[in-house]
Order: C-alpha cells, then sequence, then structure tokens
C-alpha cells in the first residue's frame, strides 16, 4: 500500500479533516484528484482505484461517485499494461464492464485504441469489436467517444448505426486503421443521429466514405460545430435534399479548427466545371465561418495546375473571407505555383504558424517554394531608414516548409532567418525543412538567437 495511504488509515473518522466536509466537497475532490482526463483501466495506483485502498469510508464514497468510473481509455493488443495477448484483452473488457457498472448513469467519456502488431494483421483479435458492441449498449449516454482500429472492427457499429440512440453524443473521433478486410460504414447517417455535435473528426477509408456534398449535409445538420476533421471525396454539386437550394450557406459560427483532406478517384477526362479543382472552391465558398482560427487543406488529387488555374482566385476570395480570425495555416500538396502560393499567404495576414507542404520530388511545372517565396517573406531595410518593408506574414512564429529543395538557396534562407531573429513580440521561433536536396550547411547560430531550426534530409 502506497504510504500515505497507511498515514490516512491512521486517523479515526473524528480525525480525519476530510470527513468534516460536506459530502458535496468530498467527492469533487475526488474527482479533482484525477490525474488524466480518461481513467487507466488496468493502472492500480492510479485514482480512483487507489482511492479504493485508503480505507472503507473512502472506497464506498469512491464506488458511489459515478463520475469517477464514466472516463476511461482501453488498449488492446499492446504491452502497455504489462500483459500480452488475448488473456490480457479478456482482463481488460471484464474491468471494462466493471467500470461502466459504477458509472450509473452518467455521461461516458471513452478512447478506444486498437493496433494489431505488423506481423498478425490478418489474425485481428475479437475483444475490440466485443468491447463496441458493449459500449453500444449505453449508446444513449454517450459524449466523447474516439474509436480508432482497424476498418473491420467496426461492424458492429455498421450494422446497428441506423437504430442507435447517439442524442447526447457532442464529440466523435473515427480513425479507421488500414486492414485486409474494410468495412462499410455510413458516415454520413451515423453522424445524423448525433444530436448536438460539437467535434467531429472522420478519418475513415472504407466502406462509404463521405463525399463533399455529405459534408455539406453534416455542416447543415450541426451547425455548433467547433472542431471539424473530415476524409472526403472532392464531389460537390451544391445541392442536396436537406437544403434542398443550390446558394445555401452553411453557417458554422463556432467552428475554429477545420481540417479537410479530399481526393479523387480520378481526375481525368473531366471538364473544368466538374473537376475537383472546382468542387473545392465552389464548398469552401459556400462556408460562412466567423472565428476560425486553425485551417488545414490536403489535397490527394492529381496535381494539374492547368485545371487549379481558372479555380485560384476563388480559393483566395475563401481565404480572405477568414482571414481576420487565421492564425494556423498548413497547405499540403495543392497544385499551386510560386505566384499563386505568394497570393494565397497575401491572403491570409495574420497567420502566426505556417505549415507549406510540397512533393519531395522535382515539379515538373517548376517549384512553389522558392527564393522568391523566401524574399516576399524576408524583412528588408530601406536604404537610407532604420525602418523596414513588412513581408509577408510579418506575424509569423512557426513555418514548416516541405519540398524539393531545388528552387531554394542558402543564401535566401539565410537572409530569411537573420530579418526574423529578435524581432519582438513576433520572432519567428520554430522552423522545420523538410527536403531531398540539403539546403543549410549549418543551424547553430540561429539555435543560438533563439530560432529552432530543424532540417529533415530524405
Amino acid at each position: 500500500m502506497n504510504p500515505r495511504c497507511k498515514d490516512i488509515t491512521r486517523f479515526g473518522h473524528n480525525k480525519c479533516f476530510i470527513l468534516r466536509l460536506p459530502i458535496e466537497l468530498q467527492t469533487q475532490i475526488f474527482i479533482e484528484c484525477a490525474s488524466y482526463p480518461y481513467g487507466q483501466l488496468m493502472i492500480e495506483h492510479e485514482v480512483p482505484q487507489v482511492l479504493l485502498l485508503v480505507c472503507k469510508y473512502w472506497r464506498d464514497l469512491a464506488y458511489a461517485t459515478s463520475r469517477l468510473w464514466s472516463s476511461f481509455e482501453i488498449h488492446f493488443g499492446t504491452w502497455e499494461q504489462n500483459f500480452k495477448g488475448t488473456e490480457g484483452d479478456a482482463r481488460i473488457l471484464s474491468r471494462v464492464r466493471l467500470w461502466l457498472r459504477r458509472s450509473g448513469n452518467h455521461p461516458l467519456h471513452v478512447k478506444l485504441f486498437y493496433k494489431p502488431l505488423a506481423s498478425r494483421e490478418g489474425t485481428l483479435s475479437r475483444f475490440p469489436s466485443e468491447m463496441l458492441v458493449l459500449l453500444m449498449q449505453h449508446c444513449s449516454r454517450w459524449q466523447d467517444i474516439e474509436l480508432s482500429m482497424p476498418s473491420s472492427c467496426f461492424a458492429p457499429l455498421s450494422s446497428a448505426a441506423p437504430a442507435l440512440d447517439l442524442s447526447s453524443l457532442s464529440s466523435l473521433v473515427l480513425n479507421s486503421i488500414p486492414s485486409i478486410h474494410s468495412e462499410f460504414l455510413d458516415v454520413r447517417n451515423l453522424a445524423s443521429n448525433c444530436g448536438k455535435l460539437t467535434r467531429l473528426h472522420i478519418n475513415y477509408e472504407s466502406g462509404r466514405v463521405l463525399t463533399l456534398d455529405d459534408c455539406g449535409v453534416i455542416f447543415a445538420q450541426h451547425p455548433n460545430l467547433s472542431s471539424c476533421k473530415l476524409y472526403a471525396q472532392c464531389l460537390f454539386d451544391g445541392s442536396s435534399e436537406h437544403s434542398g437550394h443550390a446558394a445555401d450557406k452553411y453557417i458554422l459560427p463556432a467552428l475554429s479548427e477545420l481540417h479537410l483532406s479530399v481526393y479523387s478517384r480520378s481526375s481525368h477526362g473531366l471538364d473544368n466545371s466538374s473537376s475537383p479543382q472546382t468542387a473545392l472552391t465552389m464548398f469552401l465558398n459556400r462556408l460562412e465561418l466567423y472565428v476560425l482560427t486553425s485551417l488545414r487543406i490536403e489535397w490527394f488529387v492529381d496535381n494539374d495546375r492547368s485545371l487549379w488555374t481558372s479555380c485560384h482566385p476563388s480559393f483566395v476570395t475563401f481565404l480572405e473571407a477568414v482571414e481576420p480570425t487565421l492564425e494556423t495555416l498548413s497547405l499540403g500538396y495543392l497544385p499551386l505555383s510560386e505566384e499563386q502560393l505568394i497570393d494565397c499567404l497575401r491572403a491570409t495576414p495574420y497567420v502566426t504558424s505556417a505549415e507549406l507542404l510540397f512533393s519531395l520530388g522535382e515539379e515538373i511545372e517548376g517549384p512553389a517554394i522558392t527564393d522568391k517565396l523566401l524574399r516576399a517573406l524576408t524583412f528588408i531595410r530601406r536604404s537610407g531608414s532604420t525602418s523596414t518593408s513588412e513581408p509577408l506574414l510579418c506575424m509569423l512564429q512557426s513555418l514548416t516548409l516541405q519540398c524539393h529543395g531545388k528552387g531554394c538557396s542558402e543564401q535566401e534562407l539565410v537572409r530569411f532567418l537573420n530579418s526574423r531573429s529578435d524581432r519582438q513580440p513576433h520572432t519567428l521561433q520554430t522552423l522545420k525543412l523538410q527536403t531531398q536536396s540539403p539546403i543549410l550547411s549549418g543551424r547553430s547560430r540561429w539555435i543560438e538567437s533563439g530560432i529552432n531550426v530543424i532540417e529533415d534530409c530524405v
């Protein structure tokens, strides 16, 4: 037993100060003692399990405090709990039944993780699916649910989704791990069952994947979303059975984080009006966003700059609309030219953290990250004056660049770093470079001046 627990047991009930407090305050103290936002099922020396070891009164109070047992995370098939294999998984399942019983009718906050070993991908444990079935029996109490496991393990959720009562669910995270056997899951209809979603993160690549039209339906049904990450096929015609009108805006007054990963099964043979580029920009300009602070767009479509050119002004218009509040911008693999990338950064002057990701291979149509971009980001002192001209992203504190590296010279990169050092309160703090061709010959001088320069050559 923990030495502190032994000391407490020496006191009689008339001497233990916590027992002089109202029962409500005692309960709150127990809740505040939880060292993790999610309880650790199999760790006996953490709250709430450790409270059971002190004395009978504490044990009874802990059992009676349902909130202590309503939040937990589960890890299947790992070494983390000092056991392995099906025996350990069965112990976890048994422990979850116990916690669910003790949690009474309190809202549930659960994380379920299962990543099978690479050597056993063909033989998946049955326990994660059994666990999901067990949790679904309490679906009316779901408030914060995160499921990260092979797509085939979602089978119980897929078959029962239409009948689930998810009226209390406010946060849903589905992260499917690629597996040999995929499972159909209608994510759009699942989300439509949720009563008051404020956080929705979907990375589900199997079965009926989302389209941008589906995303629009979800936005129309859940206007109170504050954080949304979606993986969707780049198809959008602007109409849906929910809205009925092609001109309807998706008004999201609370959305502060939007992460959109889009792909297309094929972009060949499509005219410009039905291209993925047009679909994406049409969809983005249908969004009415008032407090967006973080935007991430990942483009997993063929990089055809000729099709993007006609849609680029519309994309810049969207960026200008969210410019007043936008602080974090991540653009991944968009088919942007050098000038178009500069246009995007010019449209978002208040960004403090930027991530610009392009192919590590040589781009046929020329690189987007070049010396010209670095010069546009550099403070330049005016001749005969102590003042400097304002560059793009003058408030930048963190910058990540991924590219081949051929278009950038060490001279321009050094000039950029020198101009950004010791410029309070917006000094550049971190520069991450991931290139195929090295650019910097040394980085210690900027680390000494407070800029953490990380260069990774692959």
